[in-house]
C-alpha cells in the first residue's frame, strides 16, 4: 500500500528550527539515542569510508512503530517521547532521553535524504523524508507529502528501525568512526543491555581516545586476569570512571579504582583520567549469592587490590610526565624569548617558578591554552611588578640609614594600596559577570555553584578564609550520595579555626522558602554529628521569604538571594576603593 503522509507541525517549531548540533558525531548519535528509547537490545551503525558515496545506516532491534504510530507521533514535530509515555521506557525502565521531539531532524543535518523503514505488529512501514522538499516548503510543513509505503513485514514477530541516510552533506567533515565510538562509550559503554557496534566493531567504555594498556595478572587459582585500560586525554565523568570487573563476561559490582581515590598525591581530575575493564575467566572470584558484587576476602580480589593501584598509578604519572614534558618543550622557546626581558638576576626565580606553575596546572588537568595564558600571565607580572623593585629597596635601605629605611616602607604601603586597589577593580568586573549570571533565566544551581565556589569573599570578610577540601566533599557523598539524581548543590567549606560552613545553591529563579528552612535543619543535624563541631548554614537563591527565621536551637542559619549577596559585595569593594584613593592622593 502505498500513500502521501505529512509533518503534524506543534507549536514550538521555531524551537525545532534552531536547534543544532555541533559536530557530526553528535547528530548522529541522537539516532541512538532514539533506538535506546525504543528499548533497542543491539544497534549496528555503518559509517562510509570518506571515498565513497555509500551512505549512513542506523539499524536497531527496538519495539519499532506501527503505521498509526509514525503518523501520529514520529511525523509529530516537536512532541517528544516522555510527554506522550512518560519519562521511563515501559519494559526496560530505561530513562528516556528524546525530550524534544526533534532528534529525527538530526538525519537531515547530515544527509539530503532520510529513509525510516520500521516493523511492528507484522507490518513494514517505509517513509521517505526529503530536505530540500522541506527547506522549499519551511513555512508550510504540514503541506509537504511524504512518500509512505506499507507492506508485510517478513516475519509476523519482526520488530526493530532502520534509518538510512543518503546525499551526505557535503558542507560537512565525514563521520570518524573513532570519535563517534567515544561519543557512544561515554554514555552507553557500561549498558550491559544495550550493545553498539560500529562498522562491525564492538563500543565499550574504555573506546576513549588516549593511551591504551594492557597487563595480565596470574591469580592465585592459577587463572589469568586480563587487565586493559586508557589514560584519557581529559578527565571523564565521574560515573565511567575506574576499572570495571567481567567475571565469565558478566559485569560485577561498580566501576572500581583499587585505592586510588584515597591517594592524595593525585587529583581529582588525573584520576578521572582512568576508565577500562578486567576480564577473568567464570568462577574465579568468590561473589555474592546474588553474583552481584565480589566478596573482599577473596585472595584473586586481594591480589588485584594490592597489583592494581601501583599499575595503574606508574602509568598514570608516567603519561602525564610525558604529555608536561611535551608541553613544557612547546612552551619553552616562548617562554625564553620573554624571560630575556626579565633582569638576569631574576631569571632562574622565574624559571623556577613558571616549571612550578606548570606543573600544578598539568596535575591538574589544566588546559595547553589556558596554562600558556597562566605563563604569559606570571611573565607579564615579572616584567613590570613593582613589589619587586620596592623589596629591593626595603632591603638595601635597611643598610643605611631610618630615613632611606621609613621611604622604602612608605613605598611598599603605597604599592600594597595600588595593588588592593586593582585587585579590587577586578572583583567588581567578576560580580558584574556573576550578576549577568544570576539573571539568566536559564542558569542552573550547578553553575552558581562552580562561579562562587573559590570566590567566597563574594559573600563577606568572615568567608573569605573558608575553603573546601577533599576530606570535606567525601562526608557530603557520604551524606547524600554522590550519583543520587534528586542531590541538592551543596558546598562545604571549612577553616584554620575549624568553623565550617554549608551553602546550598538554588536556582537564580527560585524563591527561598520553609521548604529550604526544614531541609537546613536536616543538614545541620546531620553533617554536625559527622562533623562534631558548629555548623552555619547558607542557603541562596533568587529571593528570600521575609518569614524565614535566622536561628534555631542554637545552629546558625542564613538565608540570602543572589541579588542581594552581589550588591552587598559591590558596595563594600566601592567603599573600599573610595578609600584607597583618598589615601593615595
Amino acid at each position: 500500500m502505498q500513500k502521501s503522509v505529512h509533518f503534524r507541525v506543534d507549536p514550538k517549531l521555531a524551537h525545532v528550527l534552531g536547534e543544532n548540533y555541533t559536530s557530526s558525531e553528535k547528530a548522529l548519535k541522537e539516532l541512538i539515542d532514539n533506538a535506546w528509547d525504543a528499548e533497542a537490545t543491539e544497534i549496528h551503525v555503518t559509517v562510509p569510508n570518506i571515498l565513497t558515496d555509500s551512505p549512513i545506516i542506523v539499524q536497531d532491534n527496538g519495539s519499532g512503530m506501527k503505521t498509526a504510530e509514525v503518523e501520529s507521533e514520529y511525523l509529530n514535530i516537536a512532541s517528544p517521547r516522555f510527554s506522550r509515555k512518560g519519562d521511563r521506557t515501559p519494559n526496560l525502565n530505561r530513562t528516556v532521553k528524546g525530550r524534544k521531539g526533534i532528534g529525527k531532524f538530526a538525519g537531515l543535518i547530515l544527509a539530503c535524504e532520510m529513509e525510516l523503514i520500521t516493523q511492528a505488529a507484522g507490518k513494514r512501514t517505509r517513509v521517505l523524508i526529503s530536505k530540500l522538499v522541506l527547506m522549499e516548503a519551511l513555512g508550510d510543513l504540514e503541506k509537504v507529502p511524504l512518500p509512505l509505503d506499507v507492506a508485510d513485514s517478513d516475519a509476523p514477530d519482526a520488530k526493530g528501525t532502520t534509518i538510512t541516510l543518503r546525499n551526505l552533506n557535503p558542507k560537512l567533515s565525514h563521520i570518524q568512526p573513532d570519535k563517534l565510538k567515544e561519543l557512544l562509550a561515554l554514555d552507553y559503554g557500561r549498558e550491559p543491555s544495550f550493545v553498539i557496534f560500529v562498522n562491525g566493531e564492538r563500543v565499550f567504555h574504555h573506546d576513549i581516545q588516549g593511551e591504551k594498556f594492557q597487563t595480565e595478572i596470574t591469580l592465585p587459582n592459577g587463572l589469568i586476569a586480563k587487565v586493559s585500560y586508557t589514560i584519557a586525554k581529559n578527565p571523564l565523568p565521574t560515573r565511567i570512571v575506574g576499572l570495571i570487573l567481567r567475571v565469565g563476561g558478566k559485569s560485577i559490582g561498580n566501576p572500581h579504582l583499587f585505592g586510588l581515590e584515597n591517594d592524595e598525591a593525585l587529583s581529582d581530575r588525573l584520576r578521572r583520567r582512568i576508565v577500562g575493564e578486567i576480564n577473568l575467566p567464570a568462577d574465579s572470584l568468590e561473589l555474592t549469592a546474588a553474583g552481584g558484587d565480589v566478596i573482599e576476602s577473596d585472595k584473586g580480589f586481594e591480589m588485584l587490590m594490592q597489583i592494581i593501584p601501583a599499575e595503574l598509578k606508574r602509568n598514570l604519572e608516567a603519561t602525564h610526565k610525558r604529555e608536561f614534558d611535551l608541553a613544557k618543550g612547546r612552551l619553552t622557546q616562548a617562554m625564553n624569548r620573554r624571560l630575556e626581558n626579565v633582569p638576569e638576576h631574576r631569571r632562574a626565580i622565574a624559571e623556577e617558578r613558571i616549571t612550578r606553575l606548570m606543573q600544578r596546572s598539568f596535575q591538574e588537568g589544566e588546559k595547553l591554552e589556558r596554562i600558556e595564558a597562566l605563563v604569559a600571565l606570571v611573565l607579564d607580572a615579572l616584567e613590570i611588578d613593582e613589589y619587586w623593585t620596592v623589596c629591593q629597596h626595603v632591603h638595601e635601605a635597611e643598610k643605611v640609614d631610618v630615613f632611606h629605611f621609613a621611604t622604602a616602607l612608605e613605598e611598599f604601603g603605597l604599592c600594597d594600596l595600588a595593588f588592593m586597589g586593582t585587585q579590587a577593580k577586578r572583583r567588581l568586573e567578576f560580580l558584574d559577570g556573576l550578576d549577568r549570571l544570576a539573571n539568566d533565566p536559564k542558569t542552573s544551581e550547578a553553575q552558581m555553584h562552580k562561579a562562587l565556589a573559590t570566590n567566597l569573599w563574594v559573600f563577606g570578610p568572615e568567608y573569605s578564609l573558608m575553603a573546601s577540601n577533599r576530606q570535606l566533599r567525601t562526608i557530603i557523598e557520604d551524606y547524600i550520595g554522590s550519583d543520587a539524581t534528586d542531590r541538592p548543590d551543596l558546598f562545604l567549606a571549612g577553616n584554620v579555626l575549624k568553623q565550617h560552613l554549608l551553602i546550598e545553591f538554588k536556582k537564580p529563579t527560585l524563591t527561598v522558602g520553609r521548604d529550604a528552612e526544614n531541609q537546613a535543619k536536616k543538614y545541620a543535624d546531620t553533617l554536625t554529628g559527622k562533623l562534631g563541631m558548629s555548623l552555619e548554614i547558607l542557603i541562596i537563591g533568587g529571593e528570600v521569604d521575609a518569614k524565614l527565621v535566622d536561628e534555631y536551637t542554637g545552629k546558625k542559619t542564613n538565608f540570602a538571594s543572589y541579588r542581594a549577596v552581589i550588591s552587598t559585595a559591590k558596595t563594600q569593594l566601592e567603599r573600599m576603593l573610595k578609600e584607597l584613593a583618598s589615601n593615595l592622593n
